[in-house]
């Protein structure tokens, strides 16, 4: 008796390994590209939030600095000009005690400066708005009488402070724009 014997076919062929890793090797490159992005993204929402949080508080702060102030400058050099526009602002918080928030532009920090001392108070602030080339005065100082602060208005430009970054974030964000006012509660019930 003529008995075939089948072969017992065991294990992939070569082609079928090869199509095996082409498509395992697409559908891993497919999924580093998808984490890849979300990394990306996750950095720069990181960095917005985290500027923009430090960037509202340090308004807010200088917001109440000028609700309780008692007095203020810079004046305007004639009396009968109403609008400054300061790089600097002095705020007498009473009993005689003068602090300055002061733009300096050369370390595009935001200092405070009190008692003698200077501290950066908030870093990254460029005072370039997106889409412009020159910096612009972060306070604008509105008088009444000449020598009443009836108004401030403060406007800041920030960007991330690289010297801040951590090794999970990403390339630069974009700088954002930051205003606040307030008025001193003198003014308000007068």
């Amino acid at each position: 008796m003529n008995r075939r014997r089948s072969r017992a076919r065991f294990g992939f062929s070569v082609p079928e390994l090869l199509m095996a890793l082409a498509i395992s090797a697409t559908l891993l490159l497919a999924t580093m590209v998808a984490l890849s992005a979300s990394f990306h993204a996750f950095q720069a929402t990181t960095r917005t939030a985290s500027t923009g949080v430090t960037g509202r508080v340090v308004i807010e702060r200088l917001q109440a600095l000028v609700r309780a102030g008692v007095d203020f400058g810079p004046l305007p050099t004639n009396p009968l000009d109403t609008i400054v526009s300061s790089d600097s602002i002095d705020i007498d918080i009473g009993g005689g005690e003068w602090v300055t928030m002061r733009w300096d532009q050369a370390t595009n920090s935001l200092m405070w400066e009190a008692n003698g001392g200077s501290w950066p108070l908030l870093e990254g602030v460029t005072q370039i708005p997106p889409g412009e080339s020159m910096p612009i005065s972060p306070f604008t100082l509105e008088y009444r009488d000449g020598r009443w602060l009836n108004r401030a208005v403060i406007d800041l430009v920030v960007e991330h402070d690289e010297a801040h970054d951590l090794q999970v974030e990403g390339e630069r964000s974009d700088p954002f724009r930051l205003i606040g006012s307030a008025m001193p509660r003198i003014a308000a019930w007068n």
